[in-house]
């Protein structure tokens, strides 16, 4: 009996590991979508503005991914912990916030690369984005003229 115990316990516990590392995989391809746009865009961006640099690309990039892999599994962990054998409501919530949040990022994102290269975005939605001043201006166009 004793062999089979030493042998079923560490299977039984690395196979039970998985479910707390990511589950949703539906969404997992919708931010990969989401990812690869704005990757692209960002690309794009940058060599249409001649400032392309594959060093902090990649420095980015794989920043980037590794955060967002982070936050996939905690947001795993957060949707479906259980307490008592119960579901937490609070904590499921939280999850969802944060897949939300990262596909959220991600379209402003897009939309910070869409409006650098080609402005097409009324000035009053682009002025609240990070890298565009109150008149909805690319804030690095200003830095180069000055």
């Amino acid at each position: 009996m004793t062999p089979v115990f030493v042998v079923s316990l560490p299977i039984s516990i690395f196979a039970d590991l998985g479910q707390y590392f990511y589950q949703d995989w539906e969404f997992a391809k919708w931010i990969g979508v989401a990812v690869a746009v704005d990757t692209f865009l960002g690309v794009w961006k940058h060599m249409v503005r001649k400032d392309a640099s594959s060093e902090a690309f990649f420095s980015k990039f794989c920043k980037k991914i590794v955060i967002y892999i982070l936050l996939l599994i905690l947001a795993n962990v957060l949707s479906h912990v259980t307490v008592n054998g119960s579901a937490v409501g609070p904590t499921q919530w939280i999850g969802t916030y944060i897949c939300v949040f990262m596909l959220v990022r991600e379209a402003f994102s897009c939309v910070e690369n869409i409006q650098s290269v080609y402005p097409i975005f009324p000035a009053s939605f682009v002025k609240r984005l990070k890298d565009f001043n109150e008149k909805g201006e690319y804030k690095l166009d200003e830095e180069d003229q000055a």
